[in-house]
């Protein structure tokens, strides 16, 4: 046994962690019974009030592999992190207070967001962005398995055993449940538990930022300083050269403001509003959550930092070329500290709040890609309608075989150097078609379906991003933040041009109406 993987993780600790994992399963399973229709099962029934909707709104956006990228990236990064985060701020505030985007969709009383694009273009665009929008998410969704495996090996101190493959089982375990509420209750098992997951969770991260401002070793002085000796500026400018840098944040910024009107499983919280108010004010009050989300776990890993700074044995695993270099084992170091410094029971509660995550997460998602596939490739593509049973039949199957996917890419496939950048390459596949052809579809008269397909084309040229490795042995100037950035500017371009070398012969539906 390999004592520097021990933690604090008790017997008492392991039945909150069970206790909480068999009340949510129920609570998901137990919504079956408020499923009649599609409407019910895809969205909710549109009923949700402006707390309920706010607190599903941050619990989606606030899933483990949100706490484990925050912490990986501050890790390496320090407080330069933060202004991703910090980004989202403005951007949720002018969504919020001027409806941009979100009102108009919760207005045309869609489920998904691809079914816009067939009312204002084509039912061939809906389908192609259906099908790209589906592709980039449960892409998107392969690291979440693996990130909820490293954060419970290390916290629970199960790596000690040198038997890490025992957390696989683990989380295939939370999949299945996750697959079982999700089928049966959609959308309303969704609200259910996200709910509940914003309660665990909110009182775990509060218990976890306390620990680490009262640790007698830690401290807001000590950690400032820790990291201002060994890190350097780097740490607190983000646009400092061995930092971001200026064309990283610029990229950041253009996917921040895709991600809030076009991700599906957080933009979709635009259409299970009961009114666009309500729509509106979920995103304006939310704002503010998305600097907590990813500043609360990025804080926990510089305070990793500051801790493994005064332990030689753990410096050296973490920094074998000394504090100011590069670190390594990033995605253990937050989970071990944190197993290592919140004594028992808390250490129980927090990690509960973390499968909350996970699980609350991957049941989002799993609703949001599987209901896209039925409804906006497969349903356009039928001669006759699916039925309202049909529909939700074909949505459980899709989350089986998207389970099945996760456990088999997810838990197996090796970590990048950056998950954050994963998430953000992937997510461009997606984004950078859809976000621009659905800003200009709502707000350019002159917006064509020509126009919409090439933009959608442009942006499967991120696909690049995920296998860039090979591709600078042939382009060494081409870095992960040009390619992200410039994929925007070519489907914005491309959009422009084409609609305007090929425009509409008919108005769309949304004109005629």
């Amino acid at each position: 046994m390999n004592e520097f993987f021990l933690t604090n993780f008790s017997i008492q600790d392991w039945l909150i962690v069970a206790i909480y994992l068999v009340g949510v399963a129920l609570a998901g399973v137990l919504a079956h019974r408020y499923i009649s229709n599609v409407s019910d099962y895809m969205v909710g029934g549109r009923g949700s009030g402006t707390a309920l909707n706010i607190a599903n709104y941050i619990a989606t956006g606030l899933c483990l592999v949100t706490i484990m990228y925050a912490s990986i990236e501050s890790f390496r990064k320090g407080f330069s992190y933060m202004m991703i985060g910090l980004l989202c701020v403005p951007v949720g505030l002018f969504v919020g207070i001027t409806g941009f985007v979100v009102r108009p969709l919760r207005s045309l009383q869609l489920l998904t967001i691809p079914e816009f694009f067939e009312k204002r273009f084509d039912k061939q665009t809906r389908v192609v962005a259906g099908a790209i929008c589906a592709l980039a998410g449960i892409l998107n969704m392969g690291l979440f398995p693996k990130m909820g495996a490293t954060f419970i090996t290390y916290t629970t101190g199960l790596g000690a055993s040198g038997n890490a493959e025992i957390v696989n089982w683990v989380t295939s375990l939370m999949i299945v449940l996750v697959l079982i509420y999700t089928a049966m209750g959609g959308m309303v098992s969704v609200i259910v538990t996200d709910f509940i997951q914003f309660l665990i969770l909110g009182i775990g991260m509060g218990l976890g930022m306390l620990v680490c401002l009262t640790h007698p070793d830690l401290g807001w002085t000590r950690i400032i300083t820790a990291l201002s000796e060994h890190r350097g500026e780097m740490a607190f400018n983000p646009f400092h050269p061995d930092s971001y840098g200026w064309l990283y944040m610029a990229w950041m910024a253009v996917v921040t403001v895709g991600a809030t009107v076009c991700w599906g499983p957080e933009a979709s919280r635009a259409l299970t509003t009961k009114d666009e108010t309500t729509t509106t004010r979920t995103f304006l009050y939310s704002a503010p959550s998305a600097l907590a989300r990813t500043g609360i776990p990025a804080f926990w890993a510089i305070a990793a930092f500051c801790f493994y700074s005064q332990h030689e044995e753990m410096a050296r695993y973490f920094f074998p070329q000394g504090l100011s270099g590069n670190p390594i084992h990033a995605e253990q170091a937050m989970p071990l500290f944190m197993g290592k410094i919140v004594p028992v029971g808390l250490l129980g509660v927090l990690t509960a709040g973390m499968m909350a995550a996970f699980m609350s997460t991957h049941s989002s998602y799993f609703l949001c890609w599987s209901s896209v596939i039925v409804r906006d490739v497969i349903g356009p593509l039928r001669r006759r309608p699916l039925s309202d049973k049909a529909q939700i039949l074909i949505t459980r199957f899709n989350i089986t075989w998207i389970a099945i996917f996760l456990l088999v890419w997810g838990i197996w496939y090796k970590l990048p150097d950056s998950v954050w950048t994963y998430m953000a390459v992937t997510g461009n596949i997606y984004l950078s078609g859809s976000a621009t052809i659905l800003i200009g579809g709502i707000y350019w008269k002159r917006a064509s379906k020509a126009g919409a397909l090439a933009a959608l084309g442009a942006g499967l040229l991120s696909i690049a991003g995920v296998f860039l490795e090979p591709i600078q042995r042939v382009f060494p100037w081409l870095s992960t933040e040009l390619l992200g950035l410039g994929n925007y500017a070519l489907c914005a371009l491309l959009f422009i041009v084409v609609s305007l070398l090929f425009p509409d012969r008919k108005q769309s539906e949304l004109q005629e109406n």
